[in-house]
């Protein structure tokens, strides 16, 4: 069973920017896609500005979305909080988790800059180096079961060391809970990365495809650049 497979330590990457070739795919909203997805809007429903109700993700990705959710368990279905995040969002997102980590005590400085992007991607126009939301490959999610959303040990958007995806495999005497929490971000891992995606050590909940930091771990091509916005030629 997935959830007895442990998840591996984090792969050496490529630091070097990798080869971009925009395919052109279409992007897919997700909420009409399979039964087995569900789309929870968490930044629209926390009012974020330029926020929607739909989640997107790229054509190619979208669909090994679909393939992950069809091999989940009989009652379990992905929830996905976000996918294709647009420059205002990623830019209010940004802004608003800079303003926590000033008032926690943090000062204006590249100390402040590197804490701030382990967890959000800067904010970038420039379509050849988007940030991962940005190009339509990335998606943020989790499992629901019968009894509801399975524990993932943190809430989404946990900046804490117990986001990272690997935390509960490093505990030395895990009780109950640590298990079955181990146990559900494995069966997430395995779902997602046999479907071709690529985790962020940092963040359980999101994966990628097709984007920068997937051709990073891959050593493939990047084939999704950015989407500045959605129109009849992008949806």
């Amino acid at each position: 069973m997935k959830q007895d497979l442990p998840i591996p330590p984090e792969r050496p990457h490529l630091y070097v920017q990798p080869l971009l070739e925009e395919c052109g795919e279409a992007m897919l909203p997700l909420s009409s896609l399979s039964e087995k997805i569900t789309v929870w809007p968490m930044y629209y429903k926390q009012g974020y500005d330029g926020t929607t109700p739909e989640a997107y993700l790229r054509k190619s990705a979208a669909l090994r979305l679909v393939q992950a959710a069809e091999r989940l368990p009989d009652g379990h279905r992905f929830v996905v909080f976000d996918g294709w995040r647009s420059y205002q969002v990623q830019g209010s997102l940004y802004e608003r988790f800079k303003q926590t980590l000033l008032k926690q005590g943090w000062e204006e400085g590249e100390a402040l800059q590197a804490e701030l992007s382990k967890f959000v991607a800067v904010p970038s126009k420039d379509v050849q180096k988007p940030s991962p939301h940005l190009s339509g490959g990335a998606v943020d999610l989790t499992i629901e079961g019968p009894d509801g959303w399975l524990d993932m040990g943190t809430e989404f958007d946990d900046f804490s060391e117990r986001a990272s995806t690997r935390f509960y495999e490093n505990a030395l005497s895990p009780d109950e809970q640590a298990k079955t929490i181990r146990a559900n971000r494995r069966l997430l891992y395995h779902l997602m990365t046999e479907a071709g995606f690529v985790n962020y050590p940092k963040e359980w909940w999101h994966y990628e495809y097709g984007t920068l930091s997937w051709a990073r771990q891959t050593t493939g091509q990047a084939m999704y650049g950015g989407i500045l916005e959605i129109d009849s030629e992008n949806s």
